[in-house]
């Protein structure tokens, strides 16, 4: 055997390397239609009891505090399940120091970034803001936060999906102020919850063609 014959071949390195990177981007992408269907549900149903509190009349309503406990039980629910799923997405990849770094930079941004908007609400009512506007302002900037927050999830992980459906957060969150209260909470639910199962119905329907070319690729 000479030295020629143990040299790899340079196109079956680099086949084996798309067919890894391949294979990282189906584990890491095989949980993000999960993540967005869980917030789908949540934004759903979650500001459609808020809608209920004084959106349908005397006919059908929620008392406050029901409407405000299904609504922050199931953002804090879709919260754990994306963290856990994200965790497991990542469960046995070797990442640098880079990508370590980036993803708790990104992590923290999202508690530092809502913390922010809080202390906004409050300061724009300490300077003599009605306190009945907190009920627009606050759900559409933080909608506003979280569509350029999957804005830039896109651009650093390349995620198509994401883009989208941050793109289409911003737009729910500028227009949505515009139906007043309370018939904005029923836009974010239907426009902005229904955004989120649809782009989680597109994003299964693409992991799954690419599961498929990826196996007929590695039986190949």
């Amino acid at each position: 055997m000479t030295a020629d014959d143990e040299r790899p071949d340079p196109a079956e390195m680099l086949a084996l390397m798309k067919d890894q990177q391949r294979s990282i981007e189906g584990q890491r992408g095989a949980f993000v239609p999960l993540i967005l269907l869980s917030w789908g549900v949540a934004w759903l149903i979650g500001f459609g009891a808020l809608w209920l509190i004084d959106g349908p009349g005397d006919a059908f309503s929620l008392p406050i505090w029901i409407a405000a406990a299904v609504f922050i039980a199931l953002l804090v629910g879709a919260g754990v399940l994306s963290t856990v799923f994200g965790i497991r997405s990542s469960r046995g990849l070797r990442t640098g120091k880079d990508a370590a770094f980036v993803g708790l930079v990104y992590g923290q941004a999202w508690w530092v970034g809502s913390l922010a908007i809080f202390a906004l609400g409050q300061a724009l009512v300490f300077n003599g803001m009605d306190v009945d506007i907190l009920r627009i302002f606050y759900p559409s900037a933080y909608i506003f936060f979280a569509g350029l927050m999957y804005v830039m999830a896109a651009a650093i992980w390349k995620a198509i999906p994401m883009l989208i459906l941050g793109g289409w957060s911003i737009l729910v969150s500028v227009l949505a102020p515009f139906a007043g209260y309370p018939t904005q909470h029923l836009v974010y639910a239907l426009a902005g919850g229904g955004g989120f199962l649809i782009v989680a119905l597109w994003s299964w329907i693409w992991t799954r063609r690419a599961r498929r070319r990826l196996s007929l690729g590695t039986r190949s």
